[in-house]
């Protein structure tokens, strides 16, 4: 049995680089503890269950960058931990919640190398996809409703990581910030269009967006990113409803 575990490790090194193997292994010395106690000092590890959790699934992108984000500022609050575990219990189920928020402790005490994790998800998930975890990271950042430099800044390191372009994200920052007294120009950035835009440019553009951000395209990401992409899907359509009434076109 041994023998194997060394040769797990191995791979577990050869698959991540250190500080991802570190996670790994920490998180599996939370499934070796909790095995021994439960069974009274014998240890029993479904290995091939530990690597099929961690090699490159959407829980383990979800919970490392969760983390990230967290930790950016240097505390992580309690309105940021009740927006995740909302998050989690809908999307994952109370049993799965409760592995998630151990490994969410680990990695905010060991911290993640984003290029690493954003490759992963790049190489497993398509840009519909990505948009949506970034769209979950902001709400992360954005649930004690302000968003610190420290948090914009790593949204736009995760960004450029998973490839998102620009327009997206500044449209995804438009969704969730700005002056209220400032809708209309925040209209704009959410189509991701200039105010000297064409009429026929608004309808492209907004075309464009509803495509993108069709909830349809994250269904295979589970119920609760698929709610969220209509949420984010109703702001575009209400960005667009707005840039019409101010332009004055049916």
């Amino acid at each position: 049995m041994w023998k194997f575990f060394g040769a797990f490790i191995g791979y577990i090194f050869l698959k991540f680089d250190g500080a991802v193997a570190g996670f790994l292994l920490g998180s599996l010395a939370d499934v070796y503890l909790g095995s021994r106690q439960q069974s009274g000092g014998s240890v029993h590890v479904n290995l091939d269950s530990v690597l099929n959790k961690y090699t490159g699934d959407f829980n383990f992108i979800l919970v490392s960058l969760t983390a990230a984000v967290m930790s950016s500022d240097g505390q992580a609050t309690r309105s940021e931990l009740d927006y995740v575990k909302d998050f989690f219990v809908k999307q994952f189920g109370v049993e799965k919640t409760k592995q998630n928020l151990l490994l969410l402790r680990e990695a905010l005490k060991k911290g993640i190398p984003l290029d690493h994790i954003c490759a992963v998800a790049r190489e497993n998930m398509n840009y519909h996809s990505r948009l949506q975890v970034l769209h979950y990271l902001f709400g992360v950042a954005y649930a004690d409703r302000h968003f610190s430099s420290a948090e914009q800044n790593i949204l736009y390191r995760i960004a450029t990581f998973l490839e998102i372009s620009a327009t997206d994200f500044k449209a995804m920052g438009a969704m969730f910030g700005g002056n209220k007294s400032t809708t209309d120009n925040r209209a704009y950035e959410i189509l991701g269009i200039e105010r000297n835009t064409t009429e026929e440019g608004i309808k492209k553009a907004y075309r464009q967006m509803a495509l993108k951000y069709h909830p349809d395209r994250v269904t295979h990401l589970g119920e609760d990113v698929r709610k969220a992409a209509e949420e984010k899907f109703k702001k575009v359509q209400e960005a667009y409803e707005a840039v019409k009434k101010e332009k004055g076109f049916a």
